[in-house]
């Protein structure tokens, strides 16, 4: 299948061949010896290196223990592995799994990893849809769960994260005080990959993305295994970068993330019939056009298709406990289906939300964006319910053109304390984000899957193209691993980002040694489709 080819080839360019040749043996060794690791009382990195990852995970287990170096073919090995949203991740081997508890653990990792060539992954939620992502296939899989401290600075203005964390257990543990962060919608997703990638909340047209609201990021150097303070004050480049840059220019080991006031919130998902598309856009789009009006609304369209069955599900959540609010008046004229509406903390909604998104199964996002255009959007949806049948004999499959929008406000705030790297701004506002998700049972119908989302975003953009609405902006988060994310930044932000990562990683250990999710000069995966 085009798909496994793929990924084979993949593994085998970010493998060995890739990886940079231990050249500056003595300045890691004395790096190690710093964090208090002599190299040479540890018989794994101190005699020959004839399997650099047995290696390394030898040496990890000699200096940590058996309970922090989970071996192959354990229960606690194969309850990691089964424990990520799709199952593409679960079918990467790491060599071992590494589970570090304070962030010098991290540094070792790091280090030790640039002693033996092995490479490693990062997994803080897991919630990535396709393997090497925060999965290291033979190398090393290092697990942040128990990096999760969530606690208040003294004025509360501020909140340390760790990247062990996911939005719902942050969410529990600043509820009591009456707050929370601009962070996921969803309790299972990890804080690590949102934040990094961008971060959409339903509070991102009062405050912005959740990038734009990190206060500061604490962060190992591949060089020396310090661990940095990036802030707007302290390295302002590497703080810029790491704001959308994903995992380029270092392993975040703390966010340290702006408060927020958090009471009650009102939401719903109100499902439609199919033939509703028309006045479920046209109510869309009167919502995104007055963001500026009201930020307090936030919304997603989903337009699906399973079991044969076409079906439109609008996702509507007002960030007061205010019924019927007028910014939602046109969706709620439309004759539905069913409707949730119902009052709830920050935490049940996002636990709300999560009940219809379990593990396990396949699944795909592929997005692009486009300017806000009503004539275009439509056809869009007309265009995916014709091609959409392609997918009714995949057993248990479930697609969905999904529609947000990056709204005024939330371009303006992407400007805050020295932008981010995203290269986006007010002036090419609002922009349309749409992205195709799905899932499904078996490796086998992989091909159909990826080729379906290939076809429907060359022919979209295309006619956006013809159009004069095309924007090339890929959001991380929603990207396939058949997309280079960085390069859609624009040229001045992708040469920005490869020049801070080379200031602090001379030697590319995080775009070679770290080799899975989206570097700066490619996509994960070569596009076979």
């Amino acid at each position: 299948m085009k798909f496994l080819e793929a990924i084979l080839a993949a593994l085998a360019v970010t493998g060995a061949l890739a990886r940079p040749q231990r050249t500056r043996t003595g300045e890691v060794e004395a790096a190690l010896a710093k964090l208090g690791v002599e190299v040479t009382k540890i018989p794994q990195l101190s005699g020959p290196m004839n399997n650099g990852c047995q290696n390394a995970c030898g040496s990890l287990s000699e200096l940590y223990g058996s309970e922090k170096v989970i071996a192959e073919n354990t229960p606690a090995y194969h309850n990691v592995t089964q424990s990520y949203w799709a199952a593409q991740q679960g079918e990467v081997r790491p060599s071992c799994i590494f589970v570090p508890s304070i962030e010098k653990e991290v540094s070792v990792l790091v280090l030790i990893s640039q002693l033996t060539d092995c490479p490693f992954a990062t997994k803080s939620g897991g919630h990535a849809a396709f393997p090497g992502a925060s999965s290291s296939q033979g190398g090393i899989t290092m697990l942040f769960r128990n990096l999760n401290e969530v606690t208040l600075n003294e004025n509360k203005y501020a909140a340390s994260i760790g990247p062990g964390n996911n939005w719902g257990q942050v969410y529990k543990a600043l509820e009591p005080h009456g707050l929370a962060v601009v962070g996921g919608r969803l309790s299972s997703i990890g804080v690590g990959g949102l934040t990094t990638g961008g971060g959409i909340s339903y509070y991102s047209n009062l405050y912005g993305w959740a990038s734009d609201n990190v206060e500061s990021f604490e962060v190992v150097s591949a060089e020396t295994g310090d661990i940095l303070t990036a802030s707007e004050t302290q390295h302002p480049d590497l703080y810029w970068a790491l704001r959308g840059g994903g995992n380029n220019v270092g392993l975040v080991t703390k966010f340290n993330l702006y408060t927020i006031p958090s009471t009650l919130l009102r939401g719903t998902t109100r499902v439609f019939s199919a033939d509703q598309s028309s006045k479920v856009l046209d109510a869309f789009f009167q919502v995104a056009r007055n963001a500026h009006v009201d930020g307090n609304a936030q919304q997603y369209v989903i337009f699906g298709r399973t079991a044969g069955a076409n079906m439109i599900s609008a996702e509507l959540t007002y960030t007061k406990d205010v019924s019927n609010p007028a910014i939602f008046e046109k969706y709620r004229s439309i004759p539905a289906i069913s409707d949730t509406t119902s009052t709830r903390t920050l935490l049940e909604y996002c636990d709300g939300i999560g009940t219809s998104d379990r593990n396990g199964l396949r699944e795909l996002f592929w997005n692009r964006s486009f300017k806000l255009n009503e004539d275009f959007a439509n056809w869009a949806v007309e265009y995916f319910y014709s091609i959409a049948p392609r997918m009714d004999s995949v057993p248990g499959a479930m697609s969905g053109l999904v529609f947000q929008v990056i709204t005024e406000p939330m371009l303006e705030k992407m400007s805050h304390a020295g932008g981010n790297a995203l290269g986006l701004d007010a002036s090419s506002g609002p922009i349309h984000l749409m992205h195709i998700l799905s899932m499904w049972n078996s490796t086998s119908d992989d091909d159909t899957i990826y080729g379906f989302a290939n076809d429907f975003f060359t022919t979209v953009t295309a006619e956006a193209k013809s159009r004069g609405l095309d924007n090339e902006f890929i959001y991380m988060n929603y990207a396939s691993q058949f997309q280079d994310v960085i390069s859609s930044y624009g040229a001045a932000n992708k040469a920005r980002l490869k020049e801070i990562a080379h200031k602090y990683d001379p030697r590319g250990v995080y775009q070679t040694l770290q080799p899975g999710y989206f570097k700066l000069t490619h996509a994960p995966v070569a596009n076979p489709y």
